[in-house]
């Protein structure tokens, strides 16, 4: 009936020259083709062959015509960085690649989806409780096993995760500075050169170790992005935006939703619905470059509808070498949310009210 697609863009070159702040190494990180930030040409590759593979699942699913579909059935709508445009245009171009659609820049939208909604109340709370979670915080084995490996590939063993202190700057929205951020911008780069086809972490990584090194990434968006008092106000707007296009639907019109942010984006949506997923390999609910959160909204029979939750993404291995992705195609998986009782589908009315209830 309808489908509405979150996605994060696909390979980029570090936001930072630095790669992170602080940073964590004096060894020299290895030079780029593209300006910091922006989508690489093979990251280009990768997003066309999975919005390929997407747009042939949505026909086998009668959402989308074989030809172009009306501008009432498909929206596209990005955050205004040049990765998540092009990842967007890329995406679409492979889907449709007879047709002219448009991307829809989140600042032409009535509110920016990528945005929390900042009030003096969702500031005061979302400090707090970062901080309260950041306060909790205490190692498990597996992360101090995983702290020791990255600081012998950074060649810093003096490195610890201590979280560092949330910062509020003006009427900003939180961020949390220190050791964890910077371990979070690393392994992102380490899985991002990883991908690029590159030598990876100075030679000394391989698909595994990156996998391995990346708990420290999502251990970082466990602490700040999924946090009940964060989420929220991060969610609101794309809630919005789920629920008017399932609305639609309901109306009897199929359409589908392409939304592309970042994994920020991704990690606050799957905090705020309690969604979790565990792809081979990998930390569990680790949002990729070109990997998306999908909601379908099927009709369940009897005037019944619901909601089912997947992840889809292309493996490290086959993002580093397209020939593979062409023939694997990304992988999917059912994604659970614990605030629909671990049902492999939600009924609408209950998605509703966690929608509505942040909304």
């Amino acid at each position: 009936m309808a489908e509405v697609v979150i996605m994060r863009h696909g390979i980029r070159a570090p936001i930072l020259p630095s790669v992170s702040t602080p940073s964590l190494t004096q060894r020299p990180w290895v030079r780029w083709e593209n300006s910091p930030g922006q989508l690489t040409h093979h990251g280009r590759q990768i997003v066309n062959i999975v919005g390929h593979f997407q747009a042939m699942a949505w026909r086998r699913m009668g959402l989308m015509p074989a030809d172009c579909p009306v501008s009432e059935a498909f929206t596209a709508i990005a955050d205004t960085d040049q990765r998540t445009l092009d990842t967007a245009q890329e995406f679409v171009g492979a889907s449709f690649p007879t047709c002219n659609i448009p991307v829809t820049p989140a600042t032409a939208l009535p509110e920016n989806p990528f945005r929390p909604v900042e009030t003096t109340e969702t500031l005061r709370t979302a400090t707090v409780a970062m901080s309260r979670a950041l306060e909790g915080f205490h190692p498990d084995p597996v992360i101090v096993r995983t702290m020791k490996e990255f600081g012998e590939v950074m060649e810093n063993p003096d490195w610890n995760v201590a979280p560092g202190k949330v910062s509020v700057v003006g009427n900003e929205w939180p961020v949390l500075r220190g050791p964890l951020l910077a371990a979070f911008q690393v392994t992102d780069t380490f899985m991002m050169e990883y991908e690029e086809g590159m030598t990876t972490g100075w030679g000394k990584l391989n698909e595994a170790s990156v996998e391995r090194l990346l708990s420290l990434n999502t251990l970082y968006a466990r602490l700040t992005r999924r946090v009940s008092g964060v989420a929220e106000p991060e969610t609101a707007v794309i809630g919005r935006l789920i629920n008017d296009a399932f609305a639609q639907s309901v109306n009897g019109k199929r359409h589908v939703t392409l939304i592309v942010g970042h994994d920020d984006t991704l990690n606050a949506l799957a905090g705020e619905l309690d969604l979790h997923w565990h792809a081979a390999g990998l930390p569990a609910d680790m949002p990729l470059p070109a990997g998306a959160l999908i909601f379908d909204l099927l009709d369940e029979g009897q005037h019944q509808l619901g909601v089912r939750f997947r992840y889809s993404a292309p493996a490290l291995d086959d993002a580093r070498m397209p020939e593979q992705l062409q023939k694997h195609g990304p992988v999917s998986m059912t994604v659970i949310s614990n605030k629909c009782g671990e049902e492999k589908v939600c009924s609408y009315s209950v998605f509703q009210k966690i929608i509505h209830a942040h909304t």
